[in-house]
């Protein structure tokens, strides 16, 4: 009688988790379908401004036009078609396709037929335009401020003369121009200049003979102004002390000629350390390495950046600021404008070069390098004639972001705990694995009870720790073999049992 209560226990337990998935698979079923519902929905929103503009581009310059105050005055978004064509898109969402000279007369009466004439005007270009076919600009009004649409923000055009000749550059901050050469390298110069600095992370560096051979892992903090102060550092060792500030950013000043970096230490002449050495430690350690570009290269030094006798010109200013833009052309200032261009560096890193506007390269002028000597000597500050930072590039910026536990690859963390979560879900298949391989432990092995529960303890962390993340996903996939099992043969072990039972009443 027992035995058969309890076949019908099981029964009804293995019947009521039948259906309850019966249930559940059109609950899911219905819940896929109202999601892609919901999608076509949006994508029936999104359509008719698509189909009305037709380009994805020129809709996200329209709608950043259309967030624009009515004081930045009369405003168009524009983009060329591969065909030679303009499309206009003015603040209300209408449409001007311009093909001919004569229908690009056209376009201000047509979606700006309230604006004075002589009222000022911006044209906001989509990326496709830019990076495309530029000498299709100069078919627009010469009259209109040119602005570039990337992201969420938009940039002004401008020109500048260099040796090489004309050039085209975004003003992403008032002294700081980036240049317009590749689209995929502005985007990274975009993410590397809005990167936000931390004043704690930021190891501003004095090259000393005879100084510490390594760095702390934290920046020492004055106790009255809470800035970290400058570290002393060995020259000889310094691409050795920069294993220690992995992940931080290390400043360093100096001037740089053929790939040595020449410093003048507090006592004595100037001295040199290979600048190639200092990139490679930086890369293998994710250093961000900021070199200021001085002609008089004196080493910052003193208590702190406020009473230091020695200050780097612009810097204690560049450093309050929010990111690595707002800090390049806090350092702009002196030099009037910094021009900015980027370059892939490597697996995982870029180079950014800020140099002044009125140079090709970071040297400046003979009567600029008598200036800021004169200055240097006169005021004791290091006058900044260039900056170069060797930085983690987005992609590998990204990946650090994503580890929970630092110095592991991402992808391992995120394979871990899939496992993790795997072994979890089939924690009865697993354990019985677990089991075989290691027996639990028996009270009367045990003299005390703190012993017992410690051997307890660390079973149980090998088990979830180690070994579930090792088996998550095979225990898995088998314990849905052993349910799907289940499920197909609960007919005939119910047969089987029916007529079980019949035979023994009959017996």
């Amino acid at each position: 009688m027992q035995r058969a209560l309890t076949s019908t226990h099981q029964l009804m337990r293995i019947g009521s988790a039948a259906l309850l998935l019966a249930v559940a698979v059109p609950a899911a079923q219905a819940d896929w379908i109202s999601r892609l519902a919901r999608v076509g929905a949006e994508v029936g929103e999104v359509a008719p401004k698509a189909g009305r503009i037709g380009i994805v581009d020129l809709e996200r310059a329209a709608a950043h036009i259309r967030l624009l105050p009515p004081s930045s005055g009369a405003a168009l978004a524009a983009h060329a078609t591969p065909e030679g064509h303009w499309k206009f898109v003015n603040r209300n969402g209408d449409v001007f396709t311009a093909g001919t000279p004569e229908e690009l007369q056209r376009v201000l009466p047509t979606l700006l037929p309230d604006t004075p004439p002589g009222s000022k005007l911006g044209i906001y270009l989509s990326e496709d335009t830019l990076f495309g076919d530029r000498a299709l600009l100069k078919e627009l009004p010469s009259a209109a401020t040119l602005y570039l649409v990337a992201g969420k923000e938009s940039y002004p055009l401008i020109t500048r003369t260099m040796s090489s000749g004309e050039a085209l550059y975004a003003a992403v901050r008032p002294k700081l121009i980036v240049e317009l050469r590749d689209r995929k390298l502005f985007n990274e110069a975009l993410v590397q200049l809005e990167r936000p600095l931390s004043r704690s992370s930021i190891r501003t560096l004095a090259l000393e003979p005879g100084g510490p051979v390594t760095l702390s892992s934290y920046p020492r903090v004055d106790a009255d102004t809470k800035a970290a102060l400058v570290d002393t550092v060995d020259p000889a060792s310094i691409a050795s002390a920069i294993a220690s500030v992995r992940g931080q950013t290390v400043l360093v000043t100096g001037r740089v000629e053929n790939n040595l970096l020449y410093f003048r230490p507090s006592s004595g002449s100037e001295q040199s350390v290979k600048l190639s050495a200092l990139m490679g430690a930086a890369a293998d350690y994710d250093v961000n390495l900021v070199v200021l570009h001085a002609e008089s290269p004196r080493q910052p030094g003193g208590r702190n950046w406020l009473w230091q006798r020695i200050a780097v010109g612009g810097l204690d200013d560049a450093l309050k600021r929010a990111t690595l833009g707002d800090f390049l052309d806090a350092l702009g200032q002196q030099r009037g404008e910094f021009r900015v261009s980027v370059s892939r560096e490597g697996a995982g890193r870029v180079a950014i070069r800020a140099v002044p506007v009125s140079g090709d390269t970071g040297a400046i002028g003979m009567v600029g390098e008598l200036w800021t000597s004169s200055i240097s000597n006169i005021t004791g500050n290091v006058v900044t004639s260039a900056v170069e930072v060797h930085a983690r590039d987005e992609d590998r910026q990204r990946e650090l972001d994503t580890r929970i536990v630092p110095g592991v690859p991402a992808w391992m963390q995120i394979l871990y705990l899939i496992s993790l979560g795997a072994g979890v879900l089939a924690w009865p298949v697993a354990s019985s694995w677990f089991a075989r391989l290691w027996p639990a432990e028996q009270r009367a092995e045990y003299g005390g009870a703190i012993g017992y529960r410690a051997a307890q303890a660390m079973r149980l962390a090998a088990y979830v720790l180690l070994f579930l993340p090792i088996v998550g996903v095979p225990a898995l996939v088998a314990s849905f073999f052993l349910q799907f099992w289940g499920i197909v043969t609960l007919l005939g072990r119910g047969v089987r049992r029916l007529f079980g039972r019949v035979e023994a009443r009959a017996g």
